[in-house]
């Protein structure tokens, strides 16, 4: 008994998972990661019966595909197991988006994670992924040399012509 979730792309798969923890407060939900499930296998993230209950997940490759949602909160890039509401500290802190599942009247529940459906349906236990847009990062490398002046965020301000500053 309990939730599973199965890889069904071609490339490992790194998984986060919310779920229904009494111990928590104010917020009674806890987030645990990160789950490595490599291609077609499952791997059961929450045990114990999984009737009517709602679960969050955020899962990423390294292609840049994501599962993701609207329901954003604080996870580290290493392994952890905290309250959803508790915020990690430092340079491997960032703030993603959860996925809301819910489960229905089901004992054992698997969610299916695919890259593309190929205009088919998708059934109700599975999610697609969608391409994470890389993030610009402003360095010194980004900068050009170029006449003008370096406006904001780097961006080449140039004088127009006929006007005097």
């Amino acid at each position: 008994m309990g939730f599973y979730v199965r890889n069904s792309t071609p490339n490992p798969i790194y998984v986060a998972v919310g779920y229904y923890d009494a111990g928590c407060s104010p917020v009674t939900y806890t987030k645990v990661g990160w789950y490595r499930i490599t291609p077609g296998r499952s791997s059961l993230l929450v045990t114990g019966s999984s009737v009517n209950q709602t679960y969050y997940v955020y899962a990423y490759d390294t292609f840049n595909n994501v599962w993701d949602g609207n329901y954003f909160t604080y996870v580290p890039t290493t392994a952890f197991s905290m309250c959803w509401i508790e915020r990690c500290q430092g340079a491997g802190c960032r703030r993603v988006g959860f996925d809301r599942v819910d489960v229905g009247n089901f004992i054992n529940f698997t969610l299916n994670l695919i890259n593309s459906t190929n205009g088919t349906s998708i059934p109700r236990n599975t999610r697609v992924s969608k391409k994470r847009k890389p993030k610009f990062i402003l360095s010194r490398l980004s900068l050009k040399k170029l006449p003008g002046k370096l406006g904001k965020l780097g961006k080449i301000v140039r004088p127009l012509y006929g006007r005097l500053k």
